[in-house]
């Protein structure tokens, strides 16, 4: 009866803790997360608010002006100490919403083509783990003001470690 009892008790731990289980499965390989390469403003922390992502998980995001700004999101160069509104004569703001589960890092570029007149936003999306919680991210990065007549693209890739 003891071995019934101690199996069962064993068998609901494993299920309580099996996302965590998981989620660390397979992590060692974890690239580091970063602010971003290429044009990417390094010093630039853009205020994470809370907001309805409905609408808009498959565009990408590009604000140039204060009236486009409809999150009134501001940023900080003193890591996240105070936060201002952007000064979009200087700066245009970037987002795209990526999801992963479980652990996951978000490296993010942004590289930019004369010939071309554009500007790509590359995030690749390195995550691990069997778990049904989901991290999701804006990926908002800030980089000099583009110009008028460029146009952004915006590439989302995933690797899955196992």
């Amino acid at each position: 009866m003891k071995t019934i009892s101690l199996i069962i008790i064993l068998i609901h731990f494993l299920i309580a803790t099996s996302c965590k289980l998981d989620m660390h499965k397979g992590c060692k390989n974890m690239p580091e997360q970063t602010t971003g390469t290429g044009l990417i403003i390094q010093n630039a922390v853009i205020e994470s608010r809370a907001f309805d992502f409905s609408g808009i998980t498959n565009v990408g995001l590009i604000i140039t002006s204060e009236s486009q700004n409809n999150l009134n999101l501001e940023v900080s160069f003193d890591n996240g100490k105070t936060y201002n509104p952007i000064d979009f004569s200087k700066y245009t703001l970037l987002g795209k919403y990526a999801e992963a589960d479980c652990s996951a890092v978000f490296n993010r570029d942004v590289t930019k083509y004369i010939e071309q007149q554009k500007y790509v936003y590359k995030i690749k999306v390195v995550h691990c783990g069997l778990c049904k919680k989901l991290k999701i991210s804006m990926n908002w990065v800030l980089i000099p003001k583009i110009e008028d007549d460029f146009s952004v693209e915006f590439v989302v890739e995933y690797e899955h470690l196992k």
